[in-house]
């Protein structure tokens, strides 16, 4: 099915974008300035390794941090070569095997990571959004406000509901036998969001990853002879990400693009520009995502594939508080 949709998606973009035109742009990405962006992408995989580490320790958690930072390149890279994000349920088993890490706070440390990438992202790209100039977005700085409003009571919304047990009073008759599960995934997730001063660092962190992303996208842009703002980079990229939250094609591929593209176009690049500019980006992130993810499992000795299925029952039926 989903490469039906990629096909698809594939085929609508060949019959619209003169591609004469893309290739002639993209040609003009040499190796010195791809070196560039390619080193510039490094420092932000520290991060996201970083930030999985101190979540999980949010938690309760002790994981080191060179091994965490492995592990979530390894998760990342999966979900580029894996159907629907499957690689966040391999990062968590191997949280699981290599430092005991409980299945249901290994999976909602992660989760937390996507949701933290989520507003983080709808933020910046309401802020890059009000930045472009006047004219393109008459209505930018409202944008801005509303997303930020909303990001806001989204924010109170879910910590409330995770202080009312998010639900668990639905679960009655026979679904009760599913109250262990849901409060092994809803404590842990209550907890992220006791201490205002994590959350904001945990905010600073994710912000700095995308902002290293759009400043490549810009480096890319400005070498590729495009005359484009750091906030139009910016909002592309912002963009182009938030529509990977339903992963439609495998990579994204195409969906990325279109959308990051059309981003672009809002400032005034031509499609065949943008989508040059888009795709040389998303290119150049998987291809590193993908190199650092095999060096990963190389050196860290990552139990990312240990078929450990006893395992899994075990934690499963201790989720589901019956007897092993």
């Amino acid at each position: 099915m989903a490469l039906g949709v990629a096909a698809a998606v594939m085929v609508a973009i060949g019959a619209t974008l003169d591609w004469e035109d893309v290739w002639g742009r993209m040609a003009l990405a040499g190796p010195t300035l791809l070196g560039i962006c390619t080193l510039i992408y490094l420092p932000p995989w520290l991060l996201r390794g970083w930030r999985w580490r101190l979540l999980a320790e949010d938690l309760g958690d002790r994981v080191p941090l060179w091994p965490a930072t492995g592990l979530a390149i390894v998760g990342n890279m999966l979900n580029l070569v894996l159907p629907a994000k499957t690689g966040d349920l391999f990062w968590a088993h191997a949280a699981h095997l290599r430092w005991s890490v409980p299945y249901g706070r290994g999976i909602v440390s992660v989760l937390a990571g996507r949701v933290l990438d989520l507003f983080v992202l709808a933020a910046m790209g309401a802020i890059a959004l009000a930045a472009l100039p006047t004219g393109r977005t008459e209505h930018g700085g409202t944008v801005a406000i509303a997303v930020g409003v909303i990001a806001l009571a989204g924010v109170l919304g879910v910590q409330f509901l995770l202080r009312r047990r998010l639900g668990r009073h639905l679960l009655w008759g026979p679904f009760s036998r599913l109250r262990p599960l849901h409060d092994a995934l809803v404590e842990p997730a209550d907890r992220l969001t006791r201490s205002p001063r994590r959350v904001l660092l945990h905010g600073g962190n994710t912000a700095v990853i995308w902002l290293n992303e759009a400043l490549v996208a810009w480096l890319l842009a400005q070498g590729m002879g495009l005359d484009v703002s750091f906030a139009a980079s910016m909002f592309a990229v912002m963009i182009a990400n938030l529509s990977k939250i339903v992963p439609i094609t495998p990579a994204s591929f195409g969906t990325y693009e279109l959308a990051g593209a059309f981003a672009l176009g809002l400032a005034g690049v031509p499609m065949e520009d943008a989508f040059a500019v888009i795709l040389v980006e998303h290119v150049l992130k998987n291809g590193v995502n993908l190199l650092l993810g095999l060096v990963a499992l190389w050196w860290a000795d990552l139990p990312v594939f240990s078929p450990d299925l006893n395992g899994v029952r075990q934690a499963w039926a201790q989720l589901k508080g019956t007897p092993d």
